[in-house]
């Protein structure tokens, strides 16, 4: 019981010490090497209307630093209430030009 709880304790700072060094989800799936990624984008009841947006916004602008592409965006509701969305980004195999 106790190596196990030790051997938990390792990977999971094992984990969290990687995903420490990195700023934000599109610096750490660039550096996992990671062709395509979806995430969780957890909406709050109060930044549903005012920051949901922003939050999205920012997020695509990241992921293009590190050349990931916007995908998909899917709605996750749960009993009717918004309560996020799953978005994906894909690896571009060209970066565009800014002319």
């Amino acid at each position: 019981m106790i190596k196990t709880v030790l051997l938990i304790l390792i990977f999971s700072t094992l984990s969290f010490s990687s995903k420490a060094l990195a700023d934000n989800e599109a610096e750490q799936a660039a550096k996992d090497g990671l062709q395509a990624v979806t995430i969780f984008v957890d909406i709050s009841r109060f930044s549903r209307k005012n920051r949901a947006a922003k939050k999205m916004t920012k997020l695509h602008r990241e992921f293009a630093q590190f050349g990931y592409a916007l995908l998909a965006v899917n709605v996750y509701t749960e009993n009717g209430d918004l309560e996020g969305f799953f978005v994906s980004y894909q690896k571009r195999t060209t970066t565009p030009s800014l002319n």
